[in-house]
């Protein structure tokens, strides 16, 4: 996916620091040591990729670093990154001893929200990390969905869609941040009302390797059955109970029945003689 230019909100916040344009200017760029500067407190992002920072150092052993990062002067004397700590990551990396760099001084707040908004453009960015980052904008800067898209150069709908992926159950959110399932199957998965059924749908789909028009249909069908239930007054099959069925009795060799009852139920596997029972005990206790 292709990422738009960064919004508005960097140069509000820095003005005179265009990063969409290589500056002709010098002025204000220093060669800083890297051993003098370390990553802001403020720094929303905990995880960097490996490889891609790997890929970003052999970038720079082959043309340098092309943009320069952006530091303020920290209370330890040393300088602090408001912008650009993958590529500070990146020069350790390819055994630099310096890296271009802008001095500023801003607010916690602006530095915040810079490091936010950058962090936001950033490609390797999952779409659990690009929520959580509208989230923080959100809470720490009071800003509406619309205030948010407009600063980061987004539309309103992308964002909304974002942070509507932090009301997804844990296990769901952890299957998206490690890339098991994508943004496309997080929509679909949060189409089903229960958080229960919302993880069974998560673990079908990486468990078969739907795609997301498949995980749309899967998603769709819970939606019916529920709707039936609700107008004829009859409980229908669960249709993920259903998928575990047929999974279990592919690996029992024999009719399994799952007979849910409120937060528990029972499992009901048949065998037709005795030699079929030590069968199945023996593939359940191997």
């Amino acid at each position: 996916m292709t990422r738009k230019p960064l919004g508005r909100g960097l140069n509000a916040l820095i003005p005179d620091f265009d990063l969409e344009e290589e500056q002709e200017e010098k002025d204000g760029i220093a060669e800083l040591p890297l051993e003098e500067i370390q990553p802001g407190p403020l720094q929303p992002r905990k995880q960097f990729d490996d490889t891609a920072i790997a890929e970003l150092a052999d970038s720079i052993r082959e043309n340098g670093v092309i943009q320069p990062i952006v530091v303020q002067m920290g209370e330890d004397k040393k300088y602090e990154i408001i912008c650009g700590e993958r590529r500070w990551r990146a020069s350790q990396k390819a055994g630099r001893k310096t890296i271009p760099a802008i001095v500023r001084e801003i607010t916690s707040t602006e530095r915040l929200q810079l490091a936010l908004i950058e962090n936001i453009h950033r490609q390797d960015l999952n779409p659990m990390e690009e929520a959580e980052a509208y989230h923080r904008l959100g809470q720490e800067f009071a800003l509406t969905q619309e205030a948010i898209a407009k600063k980061v150069g987004r539309n309103r709908v992308s964002v909304a869609n974002h942070l509507r992926l932090l009301k997804l159950p844990r296990t769901v959110q952890a299957a998206l941040r490690a890339g098991s399932i994508s943004f496309g199957h997080a929509r679909a998965i949060l189409a089903v009302e229960s958080a229960k059924e919302q993880e069974a749908l998560c673990s079908v789909i990486v468990d078969k390797g739907l795609s997301v028009r498949e995980a749309e249909s899967w998603s769709a069908k819970a939606k019916a059955d529920a709707g039936d239930a609700v107008k004829t007054g009859h409980k229908k099959r669960d249709v993920f109970v259903e998928d575990l069925e047929r999974k279990m009795e592919r690996a029992l060799g024999t009719k399994v029945e799952l007979r849910p009852s409120g937060k528990g139920g029972r499992v009901v596997i048949s065998y037709y003689s005795n030699d079929d029972l030590t069968r199945i005990r023996d593939i359940i206790l191997k």
